[in-house]
């Protein structure tokens, strides 16, 4: 008897201990659980800026292409690129052979033209002393009259050409029209330029690269929210551990459009003292339309969060029940996110509260005392696209809110519905 009841005794210590380690794990598995099916976020204090970004190339404020208006061969050239020159410099000389025979033919045309209207005059003044002594007629008088008129347009016309010829042979010297440096040189010595359609251009002068310009280009969308007068920062790949300054100086109105997008043309002022920037350069812009200083901040994504079956039933009661989260906004609308926290397939009030909320408002998930989660709505300001600005009597700085949310197998089953039957 002794025996049996040992072998009893130890076999019940044995389901005893087996009952025990059952619980533990059971416990200690829903505890594992309950901590891995939220990713919590924590809220902090902060500066924040929304900006509206863009790119554009660098240039001068004033740059001038100096040309040629007559053709002929280049003779010589007194500057190069880089260098700095002043307004009315010699810059090149075109070979001057041709310009000169055509103000020598210019000359004696106007010589003669000269000559002929004093013959002219001469013939006139004898052709009216014969008239008056009735040898001549008054026709022979009228004739004269003519050829001396004739003569006096001869000599106008010769005097332009002369002026033409002149002016061209001026055009054979190239003069810097204003102070500033060359930034293109596009000739050499014994090149021939033609003008006879356009002018070509010789040289590309910049007028002062102290103070440059950026064109950038912003899409219609963001068009809006540029002004005159508004900070920009920019980059550029020649210095990109340094951040430049600049301002909108002007928006220009003429749209253009490049794959079916409208853009326009942004000009952006910026100084140029240390000499960093050059022309051609092209600029990655940041322009910055809203700042917040020591504001409590939360992580986008928190705002984005797509609440579970249980999550969305706790929101429906507090709905209907018009509690709103406890927060003072319960007669503004359904709770809200940035963009649809709340993209959960709802439906009936809910999802038409959700589609009539003010924009700034905003919903964010805590865990309350009794470890269930609790929607608490929030005001919403700027967004710097990872971190959204964020106000609310309820959320204080250091405050955990829900990020994200692994579901359970039946949780994620019941958010795929029922298995679909395959007729093969």
């Amino acid at each position: 008897m002794g025996m049996k009841c040992s072998k009893k005794r130890w076999a019940m210590g044995i389901v005893i201990v087996l009952l025990i380690a059952a619980l533990i794990w059971f416990f200690s598995s829903n505890g594992k659980e309950t901590e891995e099916k939220y990713t919590m976020v924590k809220i902090d204090r902060g500066d924040l800026e929304a900006v509206v970004s863009s790119t554009g190339t660098l240039g001068a404020v004033t740059t001038v292409q100096v040309g040629t208006q007559v053709s002929g061969r280049i003779a010589k050239i007194y500057t190069d690129f880089n260098k700095t020159v002043k307004k009315g410099e010699l810059l090149a000389m075109l070979d001057t052979s041709s310009l000169l025979m055509a103000v020598s033919e210019a000359e004696s045309s106007f010589d003669r033209s000269r000559a002929q209207l004093k013959q002219s005059r001469q013939d006139l003044d004898r052709m009216q002393y014969l008239f008056k002594e009735n040898i001549k007629t008054k026709n022979d008088l009228e004739q004269a009259q003519v050829n001396f008129e004739l003569a006096q347009a001869t000599l106008k016309s010769s005097q332009s050409s002369l002026e033409r010829a002149r002016i061209n042979l001026s055009y054979a010297s190239i003069y810097a029209p204003i102070d500033g440096i060359v930034i293109s040189r596009s000739i050499d010595v014994g090149q021939t330029v033609a003008a006879s359609f356009s002018s070509p251009t010789l040289f590309l002068i910049a007028n002062d690269l102290s103070k440059m310009q950026i064109l950038a280009s912003v899409d219609e969308s963001d068009i809006g929210q540029i002004k005159e007068g508004q900070e920009v920062r920019f980059t550029v790949q020649a210095q990109a551990d340094r951040k430049f300054a600049g301002q909108v100086s002007q928006i220009r109105l003429e749209p253009t459009t490049v794959n079916n997008v409208v853009n326009y043309t942004v000009v952006i002022s910026v100084a140029n003292k240390e000499g960093l920037l050059l022309p051609g350069m092209t600029a990655t812009i940041d322009f910055l339309i809203g700042q917040a200083k020591n504001v409590l901040r939360v992580a986008n994504a928190a705002l984005r969060l797509k609440p579970s079956q249980e999550m969305a039933q706790e929101l429906l009661k507090q709905f209907a029940a018009g509690a709103g989260g406890g927060n003072g906004h319960a007669r503004h609308g359904a709770p809200a996110g940035p963009t649809a926290a709340n993209r959960g397939g709802f439906s009936g009030p809910v999802a038409s509260g959700l589609r009539k909320r003010p924009k700034d408002l905003g919903l964010l998930w805590i865990i309350d005392a009794s470890g269930k989660p609790k929607p608490v709505r929030v005001k919403t300001g700027i967004s710097d696209g990872q971190l959204t600005e964020i106000r609310s009597e309820e959320i204080k700085e250091g405050m955990e809110v829900i990020k994200s949310i692994t579901l359970s197998a039946t949780e994620q089953a019941a958010a795929q519905g029922p298995p679909r039957m395959r007729i093969l």
